[in-house]
């Protein structure tokens, strides 16, 4: 849905933001302009918090309008956390903050989110979108913010299930406020280049399941740890195994990683039969490993290097 802009009378830096019909969905004020500095910096404001098409449509004709008049390099602009972060990743803005209790709503305090892009991030479009790995039953999509409402419900129908096997959680974990957050620092770190968080989507486009690239180093290093979880409705079918095959080959072939790390409870037997049948040979017992279901537990450490899979 295209978007319009129309100033607001006696208020030079203040724009309202119109759908298609003419009704008023937003608006937009100018925080700064420094232009010996080359940035500027706005808020936007929508009234209709997931309205994807409305606001990628403001956000590309704002940053062309911005970009072509020249003496701008930087733009930064502050939303709400309720707000459907897909239509800033697509264009190429990267998440460069979290700014705690700055919008008192309904008796709540909210948080903002800052995003930034440059002039030659938007003009070259060599933008780091959302990274899809695909499979043959499943696709992999890397988690964003806006996917807080899956993983909450994830959570919440395997709460019993997954107890077990990770960390002790309280009531507010189950919550879209701290889902969201969490979300919000998973994609901090992918974009640092430290964690890919992905959900495991079936054919119908529903999260049957998460893994997580994690502690990602390179350098002389190139490791890599290695931690996944699965809807109970959906185990035992192979969705796993090619899950972790799809990572695997991702993080040697793209990431040009040298070796993966990944742990179980010494008698999680399914988990562990995924992990060999992808290449993935176990080390030993590491003694009162993690800290799981209220215990520290023993695990079973396992890794895979490059040589390994390629040999599969």
């Amino acid at each position: 849905m295209e978007a319009r802009l129309e100033k607001v009378p006696g208020r030079q830096e203040e724009f309202i933001i119109k759908d298609s019909t003419g009704i008023t969905v937003g608006r937009i004020f100018s925080v700064e302009i420094n232009i010996e500095n080359h940035f500027y910096i706005l808020r936007i404001k929508l009234y209709k918090e997931n309205d994807y098409e409305i606001l990628r449509s403001v956000l590309y004709r704002l940053m062309k309008g911005i970009f072509a008049a020249g003496g701008i390099y930087k733009v930064n602009i502050f939303v709400d956390q309720t707000i459907d972060t897909r239509s800033f990743i697509d264009l190429g803005f990267e998440l460069e903050g979290v700014i705690e209790d700055t919008i008192w709503n309904n008796g709540h305090c909210r948080f903002e989110l800052l995003f930034g892009i440059t002039a030659n991030r938007f003009n070259s479009n060599q933008i780091k979108n959302r990274v899809v790995l695909k499979g043959k039953n499943i696709n992999l999509k890397l988690l964003l913010p806006s996917d807080a409402d899956k993983t909450l419900d994830y959570y919440t129908r395997n709460k019993e299930h997954l107890r077990p096997y990770e960390p002790e959680r309280d009531d507010s974990f189950y919550t879209m406020d701290v889902q969201k957050k969490i979300l919000i620092e998973s994609y901090k770190q992918y974009l640092n280049g430290s964690s890919i968080n992905y959900g495991i989507f079936n054919v119908k486009d529903e999260l049957i399941g998460k893994i997580q690239l994690s502690n990602i180093v390179t350098g002389i290093f190139k490791n890599a740890f290695v931690g996944y979880s699965m809807d109970i409705r959906y185990e035992g079918r192979g969705y796993m195994k090619e899950t972790l095959k799809l990572v695997v080959n991702y993080a040697f072939e793209n990431m040009k990683l040298h070796r993966i790390e990944a742990s179980t409870l010494v008698d999680n037997n399914r988990s562990q039969n995924v992990l060999m049948s992808c290449g993935f040979k176990e080390i030993g017992i590491s003694k009162k490993y993690l800290f799981i279901d209220g215990m520290w537990r023993d695990h079973k450490i396992f890794y895979c290097t490059k040589e390994f899979y390629k040999n599969l």
